[in-house]
């Protein structure tokens, strides 16, 4: 049995509701790159955006400049998630002397910061029984 099947029985019998979160990415250049997606719960207190702590991550190929990807089982609550290509495949978020991303980045409800990247509270969305679904550009 799969992990993520075992903690989804695990977290049904304890009365836990727990939903699947539906991405879609968009955005030029995405094909041919790997695409590293980090999703953020309020529960934790995880500094957003961080590249080191994070509640759940997943990195995937993406084929097309279009991709789907599912994150099961994550727990009731609010969340928040950030993205990026990482065109050169180093596995972390390039950004130039200013701090200004150097690859495309994009954060749930498309949050974008004034000077820097956004607040939690911008780009946070809830996490039901049932399936979330949003939609990312990645600019």
């Amino acid at each position: 049995m799969g992990k993520p099947i075992v903690i989804a029985a695990l977290l049904a019998a304890l009365g836990v509701q727990a939903g699947d979160l539906q991405l879609e990415f968009h955005g030029k250049g995405l094909a041919g790159n790997p695409v590293r997606v980090a999703v953020y719960s309020a529960d934790a207190r995880e500094p957003f955006p961080s590249d080191e702590k994070y509640y759940r991550g997943v990195t995937i190929e993406a084929t097309t400049d279009r991709l789907s990807l599912t994150i099961p089982g994550l727990p009731a609550g609010k969340y928040a998630l950030a993205a990026y290509v990482d065109s050169n495949r180093n596995g972390k978020r390039d950004q130039n002397f200013l701090g200004i991303p150097t690859e495309r980045v994009g954060f749930s409800n498309d949050a974008r910061g004034k000077f820097g990247p956004p607040d939690f509270a911008d780009a946070a969305f809830e996490i039901g029984d049932g399936i979330t679904r949003l939609s990312i550009h990645l600019h």
